[in-house]
């Protein structure tokens, strides 16, 4: 079994809206897969592919299932091309950020940035340890905020796991 349960992320502009979304899923699978083909230690699980103008992570269907199936277990590395993909604004980085990190579950991401790249995984620069304390530090000064954004995903995780079990 893979060490890394890799979740290949990719936040579209919505000029993409009209592309066939099965065609787009299979592009990004394709290379994500080829990106991680040969690299010990790494299974692709999933890719999400959000289209959307969307800036809060919440309203992204795609992110919000990526971060219920990193609830489950299901993945614990998040790869995008870019780290503007994984949130738009440091706002929506520190809270998916601090909302991922109570989990309790290890949580990495790799970005192909060249200027802002995220690299956990040789967190080199104690990369991780800076997200961590930084997501933390701004989500306790912006806490009723952080607890309403909270609530917004908990409950978009709750309307999908109620969509999924009803079509069971």
């Amino acid at each position: 079994m893979a060490e890394y349960k890799v979740a290949g992320y990719v936040k579209n502009a919505l000029l993409w809206r009209n592309r066939n979304p099965e065609d787009m899923i299979a592009f990004n699978r394709q290379y994500f897969e080829h990106q991680i083909e040969g690299v010990e230690g790494m299974g692709l699980v999933d890719v999400y592919v959000d289209v959307t103008g969307n800036k809060e992570t919440y309203k992204r269907p795609e992110m919000v299932r990526l971060i219920r199936d990193f609830q489950l277990g299901k993945i614990n590395l998040i790869y995008a091309r870019t780290s503007g993909y994984i949130a738009a604004n440091a706002h929506e980085l520190c809270m998916l950020l601090q909302f991922l990190f109570e989990q309790d579950k290890p949580i990495d991401f790799f970005t192909e940035d060249l200027d802002y790249q995220f690299d956990t995984i040789l967190n080199s620069d104690d990369q991780m340890g800076q997200l961590r304390r930084m997501a933390k530090a701004y989500c306790e000064t912006y806490a009723d905020d952080y607890q309403e954004w909270k609530q917004k995903l908990l409950e978009r995780i709750d309307k999908l796991n109620e969509t999924e079990s009803e079509s069971k």
